[in-house]
């Protein structure tokens, strides 16, 4: 009876290849770069700052949720928002939420949300 290995469709020329590719690949992101790697000058003074200072707040939130043990669904409820809504928040997927919401989901939570300025 065949096996895996006897019915791939990828010679040994070409997996050589690929797993030089993928090694290289490895390579190349072993190093974590930091914001001010990914990001041109122009970038940086954009909104890219509050952006990263808006994802800080949710990750506080799913922090938050997660330890008082509440599910998306739980939080869902008390805030008055969908799970999708909530569930897209924490992964990002929502990339600039109304404070509404991120009120919404602070209240559900017993937090407050705070807006301030630093020098």
């Amino acid at each position: 009876m065949p096996t895996d290995k006897d019915q791939s469709s990828v010679s040994k020329t070409e997996l050589a290849r690929l797993r030089e590719r993928a090694a290289e690949t490895r390579a190349k992101l072993a190093h974590k770069p930091g914001v001010p790697e990914l990001l041109t000058p122009e970038e940086l003074a954009d909104a890219t700052p509050f952006y990263f200072e808006l994802r800080a707040c949710i990750a506080e939130l799913k922090k938050a949720r997660e330890a008082a043990g509440l599910t998306l669904a739980q939080v869902s409820e008390k805030a008055g928002l969908a799970t999708e809504t909530l569930s897209r928040l924490e992964t990002g997927q929502v990339t600039n939420p109304t404070w509404k919401t991120l009120g919404l989901y602070a209240v559900a939570l017993g937090q407050k949300l705070v807006l301030g300025t630093e020098a």
